[in-house]
């Protein structure tokens, strides 16, 4: 060291400068928050990298000398830059520089809140090197030395135990990785105290990445992010790599965009973000409402185009492995959580699966439901979804909300909801852009929540709507006179029929009484699942093994009239006619009077 131009001791200012500097020294959450200071101010020198390592000075009773050296490789300090920002708060020439992120002058003076014996900075620039020694009392020295020194070397002295060692050993490289895993220049950690098998130091850099799956990265000039779908997302904000904040709760965060990410983890590192004084959070301000703006653009664009192309492929395959069964459910829980509008822009992209194989795109599902005024959807094929298949009536992998049984699947009902709300012209209820519109058509003037059930409930299993049937090759003929005065007592009012037989539903939980179709087949839909109305003339089955049918065969043996009446009645009542009170007035005369 050369002392020839050394300066006494000067004293840090007194009063309400005093009280400016405590206040910047504790205002962190940890006083360890100083190594980010430290690391941002060497980024903003210019440094290719910064090394920070430890070592241990045992003393004569329990204390020793705890050493941590922060070193980097940048421009330095000659002694106008000493002078009027190392040792003068808040001077700072960076305010207008977006490639520099100390915006307060402040990042030197953290270092205090480790109630440091001594601070040592050796630093060097344009020929000029330069010793400065900051007392416990914040007083500081300054000489200039011959020796050469490249960039900036601080060292921070701390008298304690051992054991307060071994903690900031295990505790400064966790803030490290807190503040600086993404940091524009490689940052390394050393406890060289303990390193007696000269291990190198440790990298605290990490891949800029977020875990999930559709993992996209997009760059913009100043800007990358990374985006990937998750369960449980985290959020970061970062500039030249440093956290400005990083967390898994959306309301520190995200404002209006929270619910657009609740299945969405991301990271953006961007020139234009700034954090708060305290260095807890990114300022929302303009340049937040752009980036975010850039953020939602990726989920959007690339992200979901990504997901929308796997689910593609995966509704292409021939044969589902268990991987992809649940890989699929994952997936199309993920594309449920999507905004209507953006899901329309990809409606004719083949993403569900029919059980039979066959993909189906979300416009082919919107027009089978807007049709048949319903959607059948299955987790699985049974030998009834082999029939459907064979008739070319869709079953779409998948688990109807009535299904008490949660599965991989049970989104995609979710997305049917959501796709199919939408296109009945109401928005899906809870999204952000939930204009209101007028609604006609299928559901009428229903509210959000009201729309939102009735389409959830048209979601059915086949065996909710189906019934394999026998059907007769002819009526019985003992039933015979039955079914003609009934199909006559049925004209008579006005409700005509394109057949009417008798058969027998052959499986099925609750088989009905009355099944109607536009055909006679071995498949009938339960009556009203269709919501076919009688004057379509439609084809009806009277399943004569049903309770009700014994009890009107009973009444046939007696009254034949009136079991005609009995079995007209039940076939009006199970297609939703309002025929059957206009034939009891008209068609029934002095029948209807004699048994009311």
């Amino acid at each position: 060291m050369n002392d020839s131009s050394s300066t006494s001791p000067t004293s840090a200012p007194a009063g309400s400068a005093e009280g400016m500097v405590d206040n910047l020294v504790t205002q962190f959450s940890s006083a360890l928050d100083c190594f980010r200071e430290l690391v941002q101010n060497s980024i903003d020198a210019g440094t290719s990298r910064v090394d920070i390592w430890m070592d241990y000075e045992p003393g004569e009773g329990h204390e020793g000398t705890i050493k941590i050296h922060v070193e980097d490789f940048g421009e330095g300090m000659d002694e106008q830059i000493i002078d009027e920002q190392l040792t003068r708060l808040f001077a700072s020439g960076k305010s207008e520089d977006l490639t520099k992120i100390g915006k307060f002058g402040i990042g030197f003076v953290s270092v205090f809140a480790l109630q440091p014996k001594a601070v040592l900075v050796h630093t060097g620039r344009s020929g000029e090197y330069w010793e400065v020694l900051f007392h416990e009392d914040r007083s500081f020295s300054k000489t200039r030395v011959d020796n050469p020194v490249e960039g900036t070397q601080i060292t921070i002295f701390l008298e304690d135990e051992y054991h307060r060692y071994q903690q900031l050993a295990e505790e400064i490289p966790a803030t490290l990785k807190h503040w600086c895993s993404h940091s524009a220049v490689e940052v390394s950690f050393e406890d060289r105290f303990n390193n007696d098998d000269f291990a190198p130091p440790e990298v605290i850099n990490e891949p800029f990445e977020v875990d999930g799956i559709c993992h996209q990265t997009v760059e913009h000039e100043g800007t990358e992010i990374v985006i990937a779908y998750n369960e449980r997302p985290i959020y970061g904000f970062y500039n030249r790599g440093l956290t400005l904040s990083l967390t898994d709760v959306g309301d520190d965060v995200l404002g209006r965009w929270k619910r657009r990410f609740e299945l969405i983890s991301f990271k953006i590192k961007s020139r234009y973000l700034e954090h708060t004084l305290a260095r807890d959070s990114v300022i929302q301000d303009e340049q937040y409402e752009r980036a975010m703006t850039l953020v939602e653009d990726a989920a959007n664009g690339p992200l979901l185009d990504a997901l929308v192309g796997e689910l593609e492929e995966l509704a292409a395959a021939d044969q589902w492995s268990v991987e992809q069964y649940h890989r699929y459910g994952r997936l199309v829980k993920f594309l449920a959580q999507e905004p209507s509008e953006e899901l329309m822009r990809h409606a004719d992209r083949p993403i569900l699966r029919c059980l039979n194989g066959s993909p189906m795109t979300l416009a082919d599902a919107w027009a089978s439901f807007r049709e048949h005024n319903r959607l059948l959807v299955a987790a699985e094929s049974t030998p009834l979804v082999e029939q459907l298949g064979a008739l070319d009536v869709p079953v779409i992998a998948g688990r109807a909300p009535t299904e008490a049984v949660a599965g991989e699947l049970r989104s995609v009902s979710r997305l049917l909801t959501h796709v199919l709300t939408h296109k009945a012209g109401r928005p899906v209820r809870g999204f952000l852009w939930r204009a209101k519109t007028a609604i006609g058509g299928m559901f009428g003037d229903s509210t959000d929540a009201e729309l939102d059930q009735k389409i959830r409930r048209r979601l059915m299993p086949p065996q909710a709507v189906y019934f394999p049937v026998a059907v007769d090759d002819e009526v019985d003929e003992q039933l015979r006179p039955l079914i003609d005065d009934t199909r006559s007592l049925l004209n008579d009012a006005g409700v005509k029929l394109a057949e009417l037989t008798t058969g027998v539903a052959t499986s099925g939980d609750d088989p009905p009484f009355v099944m109607m179709a536009d055909e006679i087949g071995p498949l009938m839909p339960r009556t009203g699942a269709d919501d076919t109305g009688l004057e379509d003339q439609p084809a009806v089955v009277v399943n004569r093994n049903h309770p009700q049918f014994e009890a009107i065969a009973s009444t046939l043996e007696h009254d034949p009239a009136m079991a005609a009446y009995m079995l007209a009645r039940a076939v009006t009542a199970a297609g939703g006619s309002r025929a059957g009170e206009e034939m009891i007035e008209s068609a029934l005369g002095d029948v209807r009077r004699q048994y009311s």
